[in-house]
């Protein structure tokens, strides 16, 4: 923490209504906004101090470049409206702290507002009363005297009517006889009504309209039961292949590895699914309980984990396995990165260790699209999805992998739940797969061998 200022503008009366008020923020904050206000101290001789755990050289303002004042400014107001959307959620909900945010909302003092490696920070907040509006300046209207000339022009014309109305009034009472007689209206005769009224017409009844006759409400079509599934062929465990591959025939499985890569991923290893839906849940929760944000999203990722102990897998299969990856992109559409023989496996490695992790969970669509890459009729294949909760995009994994059962029987599929997992034990017992838990990376480690025993040629036969 630094000193930025020493503040002689303002008492030290004021230090403790500031503090709680920081305190305040603190609560409701993460650092990167709470950092935004500057934290007042009783200096040595009861001179006002503002602090900061920020570092770096704090800049006033007005010495920044204009790029650097207007990166700033936008970083201000960033700042402002995470502030506002807070106070409207409290306000909401009635607690009073959202009235007394509010009232740090506004437009910065420019001769206040400090940068610190491109952070802004506000001394003397709470401090400065609203500027007062000036009054709007009235002009008066300006008046040209008249030029002497002007004045003669004036009395001229003054002079000229005065005259025209003496010649008027003259002319008037000398001729009587020319003046034309105004003949006084005549006024008609008032019409007296008729002593009988008029037959009032006869109302217009309107055609009564037949009600329409209620539609028929039809039987309900009775839906032809479904056949059940045909079993599923005996998949091919790994002491089946790797006797099998023996022969000069044998054919590799296909194998796909499906990886979750929506935003959940980035939760720490050991979250739970209440974790999920707290924060999942409202956008502000991580505003009012800072400290369980951080704790969720603290590393190891499962995401992380996952990637270390998919790249271990593939590190193991047998050279004449080829792998396919396919990742998630939201709920729009699925990244099918391509097939990958054994000399490419450093690099499928390298690109599984760059992903990243964002938006929702198209399990039922990513199951799909893992399927249809394989053949799964004449020819094994295996899929292994690494997931760590429920279809997020309303599809129905379940119906798809019933279908992919009866369509591919000789499609399997593991299932490897990262985390807290979900409903996903339908797909494996559909395909005739297996279904693996893990919460930690040990667990995870040892599910992937157990779930890569299809593809595995380290197994040896009965």
């Amino acid at each position: 923490m630094q000193r930025v200022i020493r503040d002689g503008q303002f008492t030290v009366d004021k230090v403790d209504a500031l503090s709680a008020k920081v305190a305040l923020i603190q609560k409701h904050f993460p650092p990167t906004i709470a950092s935004l206000y500057a934290i007042p101290r009783k200096g040595s001789g009861d001179v006002l101090e503002w602090w900061t755990e920020l570092g770096g050289q704090p800049t006033p303002y007005a010495e920044l470049k204009e790029d650097q004042q207007r990166r700033l400014l936008d970083l201000y107001q960033q700042r402002q409206d995470a502030l506002g959307r807070l106070a409207d959620e409290l306000q909401n909900r009635n607690h009073s702290e959202g009235a007394s945010l509010r009232t740090l909302i506004g437009p910065p003092e420019l001769e206040d507002l400090y940068s610190l490696n491109g952070e802004p920070l506000v001394i003397r907040w709470g401090l400065r009363p609203p500027k007062p509006v000036p009054p709007p300046v009235v002009v008066p209207p300006v008046v040209v005297p008249p030029s002497r000339n002007g004045w003669k022009i004036i009395a001229a014309l003054l002079a000229l009517l005065l005259l025209l109305l003496l010649l008027w009034a003259a002319y008037w009472f000398l001729c009587p006889q020319s003046h034309p007689v105004v003949p006084e209206p005549v006024v008609p005769a008032a019409v007296e009504p008729p002593l009988t009224a008029p037959k009032p017409a006869e109302p217009v009844v309107p055609e009564a309209v037949p009600e329409p006759a209620p539609e028929p409400v039809p039987e309900p079509v009775r839906e032809p039961a479904a056949p059940p599934p045909p079993k599923p062929a005996p998949a091919p465990t790994l002491d089946n292949y790797a006797c099998r591959k023996q022969a000069p025939d044998a054919i590799p499985p296909q194998f796909v590895v499906v990886l979750d890569t929506s935003g959940s991923m980035n939760m720490n290893i050991k979250s739970v699914h209440a974790d999920e839906e707290w924060f999942f849940g409202n956008q502000f929760n991580q505003y009012l309980d800072p400290v369980r944000a951080e704790r969720i999203f603290t590393p190891p990722s499962r995401l992380s984990v996952a990637t270390e102990s998919l790249t271990s897998m593939i590190k193991g299969l047998d050279p004449k396995i080829d792998t396919r990856l396919i990742t998630f992109n939201g709920c729009a559409s699925q990244i099918d990165h391509g097939v990958f023989k054994a000399a490419d496996r450093p690099r499928l490695i390298n690109g599984i260790r760059g992903l990243g992790a964002n938006d929702g969970t198209p399990l039922a669509d990513s199951l799909a699209k893992a399927a249809s890459t394989v053949d799964g009729r004449k020819n094994d294949a295996v899929i292994v999805m690494f997931v760590d909760g429920e279809d997020g995009c309303q599809k129905d994994v379940c119906a798809v992998s019933r279908k992919i059962a009866a369509q591919q029987p000789r499609l399997r599929v593991n299932v490897v739940n990262i985390g807290v997992g979900g409903p996903s034990r339908c797909i494996a017992e559909n395909t005739g797969g297996r279904v693996y838990s893990s919460s930690d990376a040990a667990g995870l480690g040892k599910a992937l061998k157990m779930a890569s025993k299809e593809v595995s040629s380290s197994t040896k036969c009965n």
